[in-house]
């Protein structure tokens, strides 16, 4: 794996592109010989950087979550309504393009190949409660609430994910989120 700052740099553009293309591809059951082949790369050069298709799905993952969490940011900047923030940061996660990015993250979750869950409640927590605390939570609740929002999200989304009905899904998601009216 590279540790020079090149290295690095060409190890967040390569998971970039593998991320770019898992999201317009839709499928995360691909090894690491078909990445390289979409990606335009050797297969020995992603087997440098990320060393097994496992270790380049969670760079993937980590990346994707990531981008959603800049959404969000960018979100809060463009509204002030945290309802609207929150509403529209639900459209998005729960879009169809972004399902195989949660498939890969259910996935490497259940084979422990991801980062702690306790380092992405955290880096989620971080972006959100500043959203929580527009609604009027005080730091200890906003924090609570983060973890509930997180949880709820990601249940909800592993319901899209798993064939539940999208309906019944989003209708679920708006009874959720109606709590903070």
């Amino acid at each position: 794996m590279a540790t020079s700052p090149r290295g690095a740099q060409a190890r967040r553009r390569l998971a970039g592109s593998a991320l770019d293309h898992l999201l317009a591809d839709g499928s995360p059951d691909q090894s690491l010989r078909a990445f390289a082949t979409a990606l335009d790369v050797s297969h020995s050069l992603l087997l440098y950087h990320f060393s097994s298709a496992a270790g380049l799905l969670a760079e993937v993952h980590r990346l994707g979550e990531q981008r959603q969490r800049d959404h969000l940011t960018a979100l809060r900047v463009r509204s002030p309504d945290p309802r609207a923030v929150m509403n529209a940061m639900w459209k998005h996660l729960a879009a169809p393009e972004m399902w195989p990015l949660y498939r890969v993250g259910f996935a490497l979750q259940l084979r422990d190949d991801v980062s702690t869950p306790d380092e992405e409640r955290a880096a989620w927590a971080e972006v959100l409660i500043p959203v929580l605390r527009d609604l009027g939570f005080t730091p200890a609740h906003a924090r609570d609430e983060a973890l509930l929002w997180v949880a709820t999200c990601r249940g909800l989304l592993w319901e899209l994910v798993t064939g539940a009905d999208e309906k019944s899904v989003h209708r679920a998601a708006r009874r959720f989120f109606a709590h903070y009216r």
